[in-house]
């Protein structure tokens, strides 16, 4: 399944222009996140029951690649409010077309920024499986843990 999301958010990525050299994963037993900015996207089954959560890691040098090939030829910072936007709809779209292959019958919740230069967040106890896509400016890390 691992092979599947990593694909599918590569697709999303590359449509937006982003291009990735490598991909790896891997496999934590709990679901921390440590980035300058963390987009938290829950999921949901019909009757609002939790059932997992996505982790969408940006670092400052790929979140400034990111909105260069998002919205060229502006200058937009990670932390400005369109720059938090433009990385909010990227999180979006990648977990919703994920959603499908993960569980036909969740719904995700809104996707929720949380900065913090120095954080370290436990978004979940379950265990987590992590994407890692380098590209030419920094790395992008995703995470997804289903209870």
């Amino acid at each position: 399944m691992i092979d599947e999301l990593v694909n599918i958010a590569k697709q999303v990525l590359m449509s937006m222009n982003i291009q990735i050299l490598k991909t790896s994963f891997s496999k934590d037993p709990l679901h921390l996140v440590n980035s300058p900015l963390c987009v938290v996207i829950g999921l949901v089954n019909k009757k609002g029951e939790e059932r997992g959560i996505f982790g969408f890691e940006f670092n400052e040098t790929f979140a400034s690649y990111a909105l260069d090939c998002l919205m060229p030829g502006y200058n937009v910072d990670m932390f400005s409010e369109i720059g938090l936007s433009a990385l909010l709809e990227l999180a979006n779209m990648t977990s919703g077309n994920m959603l499908a292959r993960i569980s036909p019958d969740a719904m995700t919740t809104p996707p929720t920024a949380v900065f913090g230069k120095k954080a370290k967040i436990l978004l979940n106890t379950a265990p987590c499986y992590r994407m890692i896509f380098d590209t030419p400016r920094g790395s992008f890390v995703m995470s997804l843990s289903i209870t």
